[in-house]
This record gives structure tokens, sequence and C-alpha cells, in this order.
């Protein structure tokens, strides 16, 4: 429940409590107290408005509490599922989307494709002979090095530009709006950087790229089996290179 809701349920309330009221000041307590109980005359219309006002003051003083309450409760319900929502979309070790959000990007950057014209670019990276650093230096050391991949990539690529942990030591960034060149530059651009950076003391590693931009009718898992083709090929090809995708 929003808070706007929450709010709009006590502003029914009231307004039930003011109609009941109402009621049974000019109706019901004339039926009730002088056909049926034979009572004599209820009060002057002043001093029945004047009960039904002192009945709204004391309802809205007896919300305040449930009024801070629920918007107490209702906000942390909110942080709770944005937090649930995070979690889902999050890779908890490097804090780049996972590989499903990252999925999800690709399949709303088609739709748009497919709606409005243009193209996009996805570049798939995965780090070189990673296993020799979990080999040689442990499981912590190759998670270290995995989150420094990761806020490399945050430095590097534009605002525009999507990063995620595809899996293991592969990563995938999508560029919208941007063509096979344009990406080519990019990964070419980290391909440099990560080459050149000192991800922990003494550990430097490199990567290599595949680059695939998105043709008509292309579903997800085409686009990206181009640009896994294109890393294979320049894995084949020495490593620590860019290979672009037909």
């Amino acid at each position: 429940m929003r808070v706007t809701h929450f709010f709009l349920q006590l502003i029914l309330m009231l307004l039930t409590i003011f109609a009941l009221s109402v009621a049974w000041e000019f109706w019901l307590e004339d039926v009730v107290l002088v056909d049926w109980l034979q009572v004599e005359a209820p009060e002057p219309i002043s001093e029945r408005w004047e009960y039904i006002w002192s009945a709204m003051v004391f309802a809205l003083i007896a919300m305040i509490y449930p009024a801070i309450t629920g918007c107490r409760l209702i906000a942390q319900d909110q942080r709770l599922k944005d937090e649930v929502q995070r979690l889902a979309q999050e890779d908890y070790l490097t804090g780049l989307t996972n590989r499903r959000k990252a999925t999800e990007v690709i399949a709303t950057e088609i739709r748009r494709c497919q709606r409005y014209g243009g193209t996009f670019t996805a570049i798939l990276m995965d780090i070189d002979r990673f296993k020799e650093i979990n080999d040689t230096h442990g499981h912590a050391i190759g998670d270290r090095v995995l989150q420094e991949t990761a806020k490399l990539l945050r430095r590097t690529i534009r605002d525009s530009d999507s990063a995620g942990r595809w899996g293991g030591e592969e990563f995938l960034v999508v560029c919208p709006q941007t063509d096979l060149e344009g990406a080519s530059a990019l990964a070419e651009k980290l391909r440099s950087a990560y080459a050149d950076a000192e991800l922990l003391a003494a550990i430097r590693k490199t990567a290599s790229f595949g680059v695939a931009c998105y043709h008509a009718d292309d579903t997800v898992e085409a686009l990206v089996g181009r640009a896994d083709r294109a890393l294979y090929a320049s894995k084949e090809a020495g490593r620590n290179r860019v290979e672009l995708a037909a």
C-alpha cells in the first residue's frame, strides 16, 4: 500500500464518521429517542452540529497515532520491496547487474529498435586465464579481481551504457544507440585500460572481447551468441584482443 492510498482510506473513514454523525443527529436520534423511546425532543440544530464537530475532532485526534504508525510501516515495507528488487537484479559480488537483469536490458533494447528503429551493440568480455588467479592466490583474491574489474568497467563505459556480470569471469556491456564501429572503439578502450591496470598488488590481467551489433529480427540468444562466437575467436587468436561478429 502506498502512502497516498493509506491517507485516502483515513479520509474515507473520517467522511464515514461524519456521515454517521449527521445521520444520527438529524434522523436516527429522532426515530430512536422520540418515536421509539418516547422521550423529550432532541436538542436544537445548533447543539446537534456542535456534537457532530466534536465527534470529528475526537476522531481526528484518535487517528494521529495510527496515521504515524501506518506511514512508518508503509515506508518500511517499500524499503524492503526496493531491497528485494535490487537483490534480484544485482550481482552480489560485483554490484553490477546480474545475468537476469542484463538479459532484460537487451530485450528492452530489442523492443526499442523494433519500434523506433536504430541499433545497439553488445560487448562480451572475458578475463584471460582467470583460473590461474584462483589456483595461485586463492578464490578470495579471485573475487577481489572480479570486484576491481567491475570498478574499471564502471569508470570506463559511458553513462548510457549498462554493464553486468554475465557469469563467472564474463561481463556484458550493452551500448544503446551505438553501431559496431562505436562499440569496437569502446571495447578497445576497455581492453587497453584493463591491460594497463594493476587490479591488486602485483596482479595484472588481460581480457578478450567479442562485439556484436543488433540485426533486424535478432533475439537475445542470437545477439549474445554472435558476441560469444566473436569472443571465442578472440581467445583463439591469442587473447587480449577485440573481435567483431559478422
